[in-house]
Formats: C-alpha cells, sequence, structure tokens
C-alpha cells in the first residue's frame, strides 16, 4: 500500500466529500457517528496518515527546525549536533539537518531549501568562505529566528553561542612558552572566519606580552589534515631552521603537521611541541597524544537550541543575545616541558 494516502483516497474509497472526511477526522461535532465509523475504518484499511506538515501549518508551526553546518569530516559538528537534538526532540522539535561542505553557494541554498520547507527557526555555523552576511539578515528581517554557533558573523545582530577563542589561544601559546618554548609559529585557518582572527589575535598577544615580536609567525593552513601536512611541508621545505612549538588552527591542522614532521624524522614533542584546538575525536588517538583546547560540543547545541526555543516561544521579538561558554586546556604528550 503507497505511503501517500491522503483524504482524496478515503472520499473516493467511501464516495463522500473530501470536507466531510476532514471533519470527521477532526472529530467535528456536525459529522454523523456512523459516518465517522466508516471513515475511521477506512483510514486504517488504506493505512491512512494525517500529514503532519498540513495540519501544523493551519497553526503557523511545522516542529521543525533547520540545521546548517560546514562539514560532516570532524567529529566537531555531529557532537554539536547531539546536543541541539537532545534540547529539540525534548520540545518535540525534529531537525532538518543540511551541511555547506564549505561552500557560500551552497550554504545559500540550503538556507533557500530550509526556507521552502517551512521550518520554524535555523541553527547554523558559517562556512569558511563566508560572504553571505547579508542573506543571514535577510532571514532575521523576515522574522525567521536564527541562532549562530562556534563560528559566528562578527558585525551582525543574532544569539551566538561561542568560546572566547582569543583567550583560549592565549592560554595554550602561554603553556608554549611555560614550556620553555619561544621560537613558536601558528599555522591559521581561513581568513574570513572570525574565529581564525581570534585565535591569531590571542596568539599575538601572548607572544608580546613575552617580549616576542609575532610578525612572520603566522602562516597560513585551513581547516583540514590535509592543510596542516601541506603547512608543516612547506616549513620543512623553506630549509630554514625549524621552530620549537606549533599552535595550529584545530586539531585537523594539527594532526597533518604532526605527519608531516614524523615522516621527516622530526620527534614531537622533543624536537617540536604540537598544541591543536577544539579536542576532536582524534586528539588522544594519534601518537604523542595531543594538547589542545576542548570546546563544550554538547553544551554548546544545548545552548544554541535554547536559543532557539526562546526565539519560537517569545510573543515578541527578543534581544540578541551572546552565550560564552568555558572551554578548558587539555595538555598532553604532544607539549611536554622540553
Amino acid at each position: 500500500m503507497s505511503n501517500h494516502i491522503t483524504i482524496k483516497d478515503i472520499a473516493k474509497a467511501l464516495g463522500i466529500s473530501t470536507s466531510t472526511v476532514s471533519r470527521a477526522l477532526s472529530d467535528a461535532w456536525d459529522v454523523k457517528r456512523e459516518t465517522r465509523e466508516q471513515v475511521l475504518a477506512m483510514a486504517k484499511k488504506l493505512n491512512y496518515h494525517p500529514n503532519l506538515n498540513a495540519k501544523n501549518l493551519q497553526n503557523k508551526r511545522t516542529g521543525t527546525v533547520g540545521i546548517i553546518i560546514p562539514e560532516f569530516v570532524s567529529s566537531f559538528f555531529p557532537r554539536v549536533i547531539m546536543g541541539i537534538q537532545e534540547v529539540l526532540y525534548g520540545e518535540n522539535y525534529h531537525m532538518f539537518i543540511t551541511q555547506s561542505n564549505e561552500s557560500r553557494s551552497q550554504e545559500l541554498e540550503n538556507m533557500r531549501m530550509l526556507r521552502e520547507h517551512m521550518v520554524e527557526g535555523i541553527i547554523i555555523s558559517t562556512t569558511n568562505e563566508g560572504g553571505n552576511e547579508d542573506a543571514y539578515k535577510e532571514l532575521i528581517d523576515s522574522g525567521m529566528p536564527l541562532v549562530f554557533f562556534n563560528r559566528c558573523p562578527k558585525t551582525l545582530a543574532a544569539p551566538k553561542v561561542m568560546i572566547d577563542d582569543c583567550l583560549m589561544a592565549e592560554k595554550a601559546v602561554e603553556h608554549l612558552i611555560d614550556t620553555g618554548r619561544r621560537n613558536i609559529v601558528h599555522l591559521v585557518g581561513p581568513v574570513n572566519l572570525e574565529v581564525s582572527a581570534s585565535r591569531s589575535q590571542g596568539f599575538a598577544n601572548t607572544l608580546n606580552r613575552h617580549g616576542i615580536d609575532p610578525e612572520g609567525r603566522c602562516l597560513p593552513a585551513g581547516i583540514f589534515i590535509k592543510d596542516g601536512y601541506d603547512a608543516a611541508q612547506r616549513l620543512l621545505d623553506a630549509g630554514a631552521p625549524l621552530p620549537d612549538a606549533i599552535f595550529c588552527f584545530n586539531d585537523p591542522v594539527a594532526i597533518g603537521a604532526m605527519k608531516a614532521l614524523k615522516n621527516a624524522g622530526i620527534r614531537i614533542p622533543q624536537d617540536i611541541a604540537i598544541v591543536g584546538f577544539s579536542e576532536g575525536s582524534m586528539a588522544t588517538v594519534v601518537e604523542p597524544q595531543l594538547t589542545t583546547v576542548q570546546q563544550p560540543m554538547h553544551e554548546m547545541g544545548r545552548q544554541a537550541a535554547t536559543l532557539l526555543l526562546k526565539q519560537l516561544h517569545a510573543t515578541r521579538r527578543q534581544m540578541p543575545q551572546t552565550v560564552c561558554l568555558d572551554a578548558t586546556l587539555n595538555i598532553r604528550d604532544s607539549s611536554v616541558a622540553k
């Protein structure tokens, strides 16, 4: 039997109008008892299920929230989604999850598609290409509740859930200096991401405090393992003295750098200490285990969902709220003291 049985099929089978079927299914007072019983029996026979979207649209709700994330490659975003799911499912909302593959155009397409499916709100972490601020603003101006997490546009007035990336970068670099390293370089994330700028700023702040000139110490990398591998290989190929420590934009970049260095016979941490950022699932699997900043991914998802629900339940537009969560520096073997 088809999974797309409608009230028209029930009406045709019984030889009655669709409006009578609709009223019978809604237990309307003006439908005879025997007619209602016939409709319910036929609905069961045909395996009819009500169209919840159509029903909810009558009440101006669909019970669905859209999620837009930039990628599924790392473990970061799936773990945030688990936190979002925990809160939304508890409030009888469902999720429509999309991923942008780090593409600005795909992110725009995801927003358009979610709008067409009439989601009630959207939770989003932006792509590394950036450039969609006007589209975000258009959504907000149209009344669509929107919450950003982790990768948040700096200039947009919207609810956000994040950590203090600058502060945690400072703590990570301070740790490297505490272990005796002073020739430190930073493998920088995508230039269009505010989190990249914040972590680079934290790197520079710490070096300046210790009288170390940060000029020339920030090297472009990216966000994936290959990006870290390629950046470290460029260091090796340059022929200049290697740094004694590398602070990386995220864990995949750190793991890629470790692979290139180890292939070249460089010992970690004896020759070069490595620190990552984000506490991915591989941090304790690689050898040596990776020192990294642990972001509260599950709680980040919970807070993002909570901020969205506040907007959905509000009787009037809310002032944008920013939630800044605590993070932790997990010190492991990749950066032990010299």
